[in-house]
């Protein structure tokens, strides 16, 4: 293992702020990588590079320039997998610090364990991410023949059932918010804080989106999970998780059919302003939706409401998305606009009048609920 100068620099912190003592890190070499004197940052240290050449266990230095580059006190080295990896240099008397050698080797070491744990996690998730991008994003032809075997040489049993969730966030009138990433990187934490270890959920970042997939069958477990993450994110007001879940646990390449199911629930979430969790089972025109292309929504929008703008566009839809939540009952409707009752039966009469569709008929209430869905969906790709 190769001491970076960060991890150095932390350790010359830690040991400095415990004995009080003036502090240097050499590296396999010799050469000083972090002290509390940074002017001797750089600089080569011959009393290391004894320590390291000859295997010694400590070296006392008794007097400046004893050894070239080399102050009075104690010098140790660092062991990692069995090996010197650095060497530890403390200024002083040798009464001083004697008290302190034990607790430094072993504070120094655990140090290195701990740098050396966080840096292998972060290259096993980098490795878990590449192969869940392959899982996820390639043509299945295309994937070598032991694929989901080679799931186990990144820590990835491929044989154990997940269930996928999906989760973005959304502001406003269901656009999503800005800079998503910073949610989203709180959210994949919190998570795994919350399945705790060993940990056998994954995770697999988008743009705009987290993809979990976590081994839990039952529904009341999978909404425990959505509600205790929402709740210790601690969103700012007016920010919304919302998630969309497959139906079942998937193993193997089913993985990426569960997130597909997931994503499509989460679309219809997104687009709710009744729902924040929608289920796969529980979609019926938001299955294909995301199949229709933007070009024919805004047909549909333009053949529907003739020659209206943008801004009239927006008022028409709010008021038959609140219509509609109201089962159609204009007393509920009226109330929630703050409106009387004669403004709104005046308002639905002119919107017949623009379409030729009236919202009070049952018949013509799925044009104008197709027009919601893709109103919103082109809203949110905005």
């Amino acid at each position: 293992m190769k001491i970076s100068v960060d991890i150095a620099r932390t350790i010359v912190r830690e040991i400095s702020n415990t004995i009080h003592q003036n502090v240097n890190l050499m590296d396999e070499s010799g050469y000083i990588i972090a002290s509390t004197n940074p002017a001797r940052t750089g600089t080569r240290h011959v009393g290391a590079q004894k320590i390291i050449s000859e295997q010694l266990e400590y070296l006392t230095i008794n007097t400046d320039g004893e050894y070239e580059g080399a102050k009075s006190g104690i010098n140790m080295p660092l062991y990692f997998g069995g090996e010197i990896v650095g060497v530890l240099g403390i200024t002083g008397e040798w009464d001083q610090i004697k008290p302190y050698i034990d607790l430094i080797r072993k504070t120094s070491e655990t140090l290195l364990m701990n740098f050396y744990l966080q840096k292998r996690e972060g290259e096993i998730q980098k490795e878990q991410n590449q192969y869940l991008y392959h899982l996820l994003s390639e043509d299945v032809e295309h994937l070598p023949k032991d694929f989901i075997s080679m799931g186990t040489r990144v820590g990835i049993d491929m044989l154990t059932a997940r269930r996928c969730i999906c989760i973005s966030f959304r502001q406003g009138q269901g656009t999503q918010v800005e800079k998503p990433h910073v949610f989203l990187d709180q959210t994949e934490q919190t998570i795994h804080q919350i399945q705790g270890y060993p940990r056998e959920s994954l995770s697999y970042r988008e743009a705009d989106q987290l993809a979990v997939f976590v081994p839990i069958e039952k529904k009341e477990e999978i909404e425990r999970l959505i509600a205790q993450t929402a709740e210790k994110l601690n969103l700012p007001a007016g920010v919304i998780l919302k998630a969309g879940v497959d139906d079942q646990p998937c193993a193997g390449m089913e993985l990426r059919r569960g997130k597909e199911r997931a994503q499509k629930s989460l679309k219809a979430a997104m687009l709710s302003q009744e729902r924040d969790v929608v289920y796969y089972h529980e979609l019926t025109f938001g299955v294909f939706i995301s199949e229709i292309p933007d070009e024919s929504k805004r047909e549909y929008l333009a053949r529907v409401f003739k020659g209206i703008t943008d801004t009239e566009l927006q008022y028409w839809m709010e008021l038959l998305e609140i219509f509609y939540a109201c089962e159609g009952s204009i007393t509920r409707t009226a109330e929630k606009m703050f409106i009387h009752k004669n403004t709104l039966q005046y308002q639905l009469k002119k919107l017949k009048s623009v379409t030729g569709y009236d919202p009070r008929s049952i018949s013509n209430a799925a044009i104008y609920q197709n027009a919601l869905w893709f109103w919103k969906e082109l809203l949110r790709g905005l």
